[in-house]
């Protein structure tokens, strides 16, 4: 996670390199991930990550018809739209929800 500060990426863009094969790390006996910053230096400015947008799916709930007809939900997602935006994401779907987060056998 260090790692990931320091270059201003999520932890998931470092593992996400190394299933690409574009970054090797060092493996500690738990498991854990070290990353050479001379490496990840090396990487940043090869241009080897430019390439296609991360894809995304946007999500929005809310719990009751009164809060859908306030605006609430198209309010949450036109944010999501905006983040998506903000990072370069490419937005391959968009889904809402008008139920409680409670009920996990809802349709869906």
């Amino acid at each position: 996670s260090k790692a990931a500060k320091k270059l201003g990426v999520h932890p998931n863009s470092l593992r996400n390199w190394e299933k690409r094969g574009l970054i090797k790390p060092l493996r500690l006996p738990g498991g854990q991930r070290r990353y050479s910053m001379d490496e990840l230096n090396r990487l940043l400015s090869s241009g080897q990550l430019s390439g296609e947008p991360e894809a995304v799916v946007l999500y929005a709930r809310v719990s009751t018809k009164k809060q859908a007809g306030a605006g609430n939900l198209e309010r949450q997602m036109e944010r999501l739209r905006q983040y998506a935006r903000e990072k370069g994401f490419t937005v391959k779907a968009e889904l809402t929800d008008l139920a409680s987060g409670l009920n996990q056998k809802r349709r869906g």
